[in-house]
């Protein structure tokens, strides 16, 4: 039985201490940028062929972008982190409809430290922050939040 595609509204990012610990979500998420990227194609070749080949390298470290409309609160507690270069784990959570078995909606988990900023403040547009992720483990995708 096919289903539809579904519309990425509802999607949350949510941080916590520790990878099954009470988690805090973001809320008012603009936009998550693309984060399972390919890594580096490698360049080879052989003099007894006539072009070249690629095979996969290495992933290129990178940071990730969220731009989020904030309240006060929640800004202070995301610098608090950013003050403390806490390592934390973060979540990335699909609406609940996408998910096949109930409640268990793909969810993808990374460590990372933070840096909280300010988007451009621009006439007749939201107040927005933009946080940035310096992540420093693998991304791990698992069918609702991960468990022991």
């Amino acid at each position: 039985m096919a289903v539809e595609p579904k519309t990425s509204t509802l999607t949350k990012v949510y941080y916590a201490d520790t990878k099954e610990g009470e988690r805090t979500q973001i809320a008012y998420v603009q936009s998550i940028p693309e984060f399972l990227t390919p890594p580096e194609a490698i360049t080879w070749s052989a003099l007894d062929i006539d072009d070249e080949r690629q095979a996969p390298g290495r992933k290129k470290a990178e940071s990730m972008e969220i731009e989020f409309l904030f309240t006060q609160e929640q800004y202070q507690k995301l610098k608090e982190l950013q003050t403390a270069n806490k390592n934390v784990y973060w979540f990335i959570q699909l609406p609940a409809e996408t998910a096949e078995t109930a409640g268990k909606p793909l969810t993808w988990n990374f460590q990372a430290t933070c840096y909280v900023g300010m988007s451009e403040i621009a006439v007749d547009d939201m107040l927005k922050s933009k946080i940035t992720l310096y992540r420093n483990t693998e991304i791990e995708e698992t069918e609702g939040f991960p468990t022991v």
